[in-house]
């Protein structure tokens, strides 16, 4: 007889946080999935100036390191919820992670906007956090992703 393998975890998941925010900050200002990962150089005016000066750049498009909140085993579930605005189908999604509510701390808890990227059966989905809720047997968090 063959042996059931059905883990409660079974996809892994990492949520990151772009740049150092405050809580309630929204993320998604910060962190701009349209943002060319090499950044142009500086295109000079027609006087010889450049368009931007050094070190200067907008808090959306800065090249910042993401901040690991979470990176390990977890469970995705489709949600019934799926809209489509314009050419976008985006569909609600949740995600279940084995940490308990007094495991989080301050610095450490989901916030919204937080970035979600999951392994699922041999592919990468992406994702921003909307809501959480953690409670005494896990955590669960309300996600959204974005498909073409």
């Amino acid at each position: 007889m063959a042996k059931v393998k059905n883990p409660r975890f079974p996809h892994h998941c990492r949520i990151l946080r772009y740049a150092a925010t405050e809580a309630m900050e929204d993320q998604q200002k910060v962190y701009d999935p349209m943002q060319d990962e090499e950044p142009l150089e500086d295109v000079q005016d027609g006087e010889g100036e450049e368009s931007q000066g050094e070190g200067e750049s907008s808090p959306i498009n800065s090249p910042s390191e993401p901040t690991v909140i979470y990176e390990g085993e977890c469970r995705s579930d489709n949600r019934d919820t799926v809209s489509d605005n314009g050419e976008v189908i985006s569909s609600y999604r949740t995600l279940a992670l084995p940490i308990k509510q007094d495991e989080w701390t301050e610095d450490t808890i989901p916030l919204e906007g937080d970035r979600i990227e999951l392994q699922r059966f041999g592919y990468t989905e992406y994702g921003l956090v909307i809501d959480k809720r953690p409670s005494n047997l896990g955590t669960h968090i309300l996600w959204r992703y974005v498909r073409n």
